[in-house]
Formats: C-alpha cells, structure tokens, sequence
C-alpha cells in the first residue's frame, strides 16, 4: 500500500511539526509513507487533490481539524473516491478524529493506518449565492458559533480545548447579535430570530462542545441546534450543559435532523465549516444550501 501523509506543521499552534519524526518511526516497519508538509493555508488540499492522480491508495491528514478539512475537499475535487482517507489527530480541537473513533496516539493512530479497516462516511456540502461551495466533514455553524472560531484566530498562548472554552467566554462578553432568517429544513419552514445555528455531521465541535450529541457520520442526516435569541446568563447555563450535550431539551432551541437545508438571512452571516471560515461578514453572504452526501469517502477507522 502506497501512503502519502500530509502534514500541517502549523497545526496546534506550531506543535504538530515536533510529530513529524514520530510518525516516520512509526510508519517505519509497514514500509514507510511519503510525507510532505504544507507550506500555506490551502495548500493541503491541493496536496490531497494532485495524490488522487499520483496515485496513492491512502492520502493521510497529520494535523487538526482545519487540516482534515483540506484534506477531504482536495481528495473530493481530485474525484478521489477511490482513495481512502487517514488521519492522525494532532491538532487542537481533534473532533473529527473523535466521532470516527481515531487515536490521538501517534503510534496508534498510524498503526491503523496500515492495520485498521474502511468504512464509508458522510460529508455535507455548502454553497452560497455567488456559487461559491465546499465540503464539510464534521460542523458547521452560522452567527454566534462562528464568531467564536473568528475570536480563537487571535489567541495563541493557550491550545486545544481550552482555547475553544476561553474564546467562548469571550464571545459571551463583547457579541450579542442575533439573525432573521428563513430557513426550509426539508421543506419545514421556519422563520425566526437566531443567535447561532449549528450543524453537524459529527457529534461535537471545538475540541469539546456536544452541540449536536447525536449525529453519526453514515446516517445520511445532518443534526442541527437551532438557537433562539438568550441572555447571557442563560448562555453560560446552556454552554455547561452542551459540554455534556445535556442541553438538547432546553427550550431555547430545537433540535432536528435533515438532509437538506436552505438559510436566507437579512443580514450578513458569519459561518465557520469545520472550524474553518467560510464566510466572514464582509463577504455578504446572505444565502446558502446545505446538503447531505450519503458515504462519500471511505476513511480508514
């Protein structure tokens, strides 16, 4: 088997280039892998989309989610649905790893690349209305949830969960904007006030939030955690409780299953996939269709 590791030096803040050497020791006695590491954001899933043609039997992210991330819609573009997708979880937040039942032990995680099974997973896919699209393989979240990604872009001296929780925290204290939107939940419309909707294909997002507990990869559904409009206060309650995804019979919200879902918003909206921004304010982005692609990838577990 012919295995090419993509690794995100950048990841965790700097740390994941100390894993390098680790996972070629580890790699050693199955035959070795190639390894390249990333030079810019983006460049991993370009990374991933030349290894479909080279071509390689297991295209492996070594990084965090956001590397993951690139990974999946580079292997995607390339038409890779041949190549089987691997990870080695050294990131900050780890959630896919999570969902999928992955080590974030290097020398696990890298023995079961060579010794552990493929199974077919779901994906989502996100377009707005300037046609702009991309894949998701674990969250997505719009307003409040992705003001929170943004806030975690400025903060270095703390990693990993913690990071999430302080950017949280922080979040709580200076944002506060709530959106209109309309929204057709496969043909279920709804039109109301939101402080966040989010969404996902895995069942938890920022290293440890459980916003949506019940969401499995090959269940062709993707969860969402529709937020109403709460006060502070209320939000520290409801953010103890969705570390431990015990929040989802709070009245504030509803929680639902779909396959396709259509947001129109009056307002810009802010929206990170995977924890990775997809739309900033300033891009206007004031539409978009998210839709479920049922075992899309086949990733090695």
């Amino acid at each position: 088997m012919v295995v090419k590791v993509i690794l995100n030096p950048a990841s965790d803040q700097g740390r994941a280039r100390e894993a390098a050497d680790k996972i070629l020791a580890a790699a050693a006695p199955y035959g070795g892998v190639d390894m390249v590491m990333t030079e810019m954001p983006g460049h991993a899933r370009e990374l991933a989309r030349m290894a479909v043609d080279e071509p390689y039997d297991l295209v492996v992210a070594a990084g965090g989610d956001g590397t993951v991330h690139e990974v999946v819609n580079g292997l995607m573009q390339g038409g890779g649905t041949s190549t089987a997708l691997g990870v080695i979880p050294i990131g900050s937040g780890n959630d896919f790893a999570f969902a999928n039942g992955i080590s974030t032990n290097i020398d696990t995680a890298v023995s079961r690349l060579f010794a552990g099974e493929t199974r077919l997973v779901d994906l989502a896919r996100i377009e707005d209305e300037y046609g702009r699209y991309a894949l998701f393989d674990n969250n997505f979240g719009l307003g409040f949830d992705a003001v929170v990604v943004i806030r975690t872009e400025a903060i270095t001296r703390i990693h990993g969960f913690m990071m999430y929780f302080v950017a949280v925290l922080q979040t709580i204290a200076l944002y506060y904007q709530s959106h209109e939107v309309q929204i057709d939940f496969d043909g279920e419309q709804v039109s109301q006030a939101v402080l966040f909707l989010a969404m996902g294909v895995g069942p938890r997002g920022g290293g440890g939030f459980f916003l949506t507990p019940d969401a499995r990869a090959d269940d062709n559904l993707i969860d969402s955690c529709t937020v109403k409009p709460i006060g502070r206060l209320t939000m520290l309650g409801m953010l103890l409780k969705a570390i431990k995804g015990t929040h989802v019979d709070s009245r504030h919200l509803t929680m639902r299953q779909n396959r396709q879902i259509r947001i129109k918003t009056e307002t810009p909206m802010p929206i990170h996939i995977d924890g990775e921004i997809f739309a900033y304010p300033r891009d206007n982005v004031r539409r978009v269709t998210i839709t479920s692609l049922p075992a899309a990838i086949r990733l090695v577990v």
